[in-house]
Order: structure tokens, then sequence, then C-alpha cells
């Protein structure tokens, strides 16, 4: 069952409910999510002031109204479009581009679609294309299912004290993909302390993911309250993450990565001990800790 905003009304129900209910008992008399629940609770109360529905529900029209309906091509957006190819930026690398210095929306699939109607007609931008020699469309066919994860709560929703990085305890995660994507490692990065810690993946499958998350993130259990993913099929066990770590699980918006931009860094770095086409199979455990420990213990600049 997909996440759905909570309605005004049991919003109200919440808060005449808290007073004198668990937030257990309210999810059951409410048939939803005790995560849901709890969320909510935390979100629009404060230590003077207990749950406000009326606040909440303010909240909740703000954040519709700001969510922006994609824009259509048009000239000037296909002059950013073209400037953005001819500088070697992939498709996916030109959407993050145009929303973060133009607010502008754009799924990559319509930046292919245009690539292939500029080629057809005789143009030359897909020649820019670090794929040009291989059928873009395909190698990009696999990430359908991205944006459609079971119970996915969006970054959106995410409780604001995560981004002033007043605590300890929130993490991010990712993955490092190998060669023939056929090996991958598993990133996990504490969003104050940058602390990183980096394991193999015996492969894509998200019950192996979730139970390679649990194994090494159950020992700093008291300091795990919230893991930011992105919308990979590898993540899909995120409940079972949630549960076992008794913490939060939230997502980016698809094909947005810098909203996890210290992880996305983190990669980076990691990337300059193993390059792209490493197999990750043939790199040792010990290998692995290594670049871990010299990742922990070198200077590195704060991100915003």
């Amino acid at each position: 069952m997909s996440y759905t905003q909570l309605t005004q009304d049991e919003r109200y129900r919440i808060q005449y409910l808290s007073r004198h209910h668990t937030v257990t008992e309210i999810a059951k008399l409410l048939n939803r999510n005790k995560s849901t629940i709890s969320r909510e609770i935390r979100r629009h109360s404060t230590q003077k002031k207990p749950c406000n529905a009326e606040k909440a529900q303010q909240q909740s029209r703000l954040t519709k109204q700001r969510k922006r309906k994609p824009y259509k091509l048009h000239s000037r957006l296909i002059q950013h479009i073209d400037t953005l190819i001819r500088l070697k930026l992939s498709p996916e690398q030109v959407c993050a581009y145009l929303y973060k210095h133009h607010q502008i929306t754009l799924h990559h699939s319509t930046v292919y679609n245009y690539l292939r109607d500029d080629k057809s007609n005789g143009g030359t931008l897909w020649q820019h294309l670090r794929i040009c020699s291989k059928s873009y469309r395909k190698r990009y066919g696999s990430t359908w299912t991205r944006g459609k994860v079971p119970d996915r709560v969006g970054i959106e929703n995410r409780p604001a004290i995560v981004d002033q990085k007043s605590r300890i305890g929130d993490w991010e995660a990712d993955t490092v993909v190998g060669k023939d994507q056929k090996s991958a490692l598993l990133t996990l990065v504490e969003r104050v302390t940058r602390y990183t810690i980096i394991c193999k993946l015996k492969n894509f499958k998200a019950k192996d993911t979730a139970r390679a998350v649990i194994r090494v993130l159950k020992a700093h259990k008291a300091r795990v309250h919230t893991i930011t993913m992105d919308n990979g099929k590898e993540f899909y066990r995120h409940m079972r993450i949630a549960q076992a770590l008794e913490a939060e699980t939230y997502f980016c918006r698809p094909y947005r990565s810098w909203e996890k931009g210290l992880n996305e860094n983190t990669n980076g770095l990691i990337r300059q001990y193993f390059p792209k086409q490493t197999d990750f199979r043939n790199i040792s455990h010990r290998e692995i800790r290594r670049v871990q420990d010299e990742l922990n213990h070198r200077p590195r600049k704060t991100l915003g």
C-alpha cells in the first residue's frame, strides 16, 4: 500500500486522541501506519503545545502549493538543453542543472526524446552524448521502476531537524555500482559527523540490501533516527530496515540525487579509489575497510 496524505479529519482526530492514547493505539484506531502517526505528532508538536491539527493542515496545503508543474519544451528551454548537451552533460545532469539553477522540473526522458527527434531531423546533438555509440533509450530503460517504492515517504515529509543538522543520527544511503552492474558497494553516511560505512553487496536484491543495512547499522542503533535513500529497487525493503532499527526512512524525489548531496559527494571520493568498471567481486573486504578508514580520517569540507 502506497503512502497517502492524512486528511484534515484524521489530523483533528490525532490531535484529540494524542492526549490520552499512545501512538500504537491511534494507529490502530485510524488504520494507519504507526510511523505515520508518530511523524505527524512529532512534526506538529512542541514541548509546551500538543499536536496542532489546524497548523498541520495549513502546512500540508502550503506543501502542495509549492509543488511545481512540469515544464513543456519551449524555445528558451531548448536553448538551455542544447548548450548543456554540447558541454557533455548527460540528460540526467541537464535536468538536475535546470532544477537547481532555474527551478525547472523536467524528466530526463523528455530530453532523450528531444535528442531522438533532433537526430531524425538531421541534428548532431546526439553525438555529444557519452554513450552515443549505444542505444541510449535502452540503456536507461531499467530505471522505469524508480519512484514506485512501496510505502514510500518523500523527503518533503522529512522532519526539519534533519536539515538543521543539530543532532547525530540522520543517515544517507546509496550504492556504488560496479562493472556491468554485477557488483556494488553499499554506502551509508551520517549527516553531521560525516562518518562513513562501506560494505559489499552480493547482489541488488532488496532483501539482501536491507539485511546489509541492518547488519552494519545495528551497532549504531541508538544513533539512527532517519535514513534518506534514492528510489532504486535495492531499497524496496526499507520498511524492514525501519522496523529493525526503529528508524524512519525517506526518499529523494526521482532523479534529484543532490537531495542527499553528502552521500553523492562521498561516492565521488570512493570512485577515486575504485574507478568506474571496477568489479567489486574482486575487491577484498579488507581493502574496502581500508578505504572506509581513510575517508573517516581525512578532513572533508562541510556541505551545506
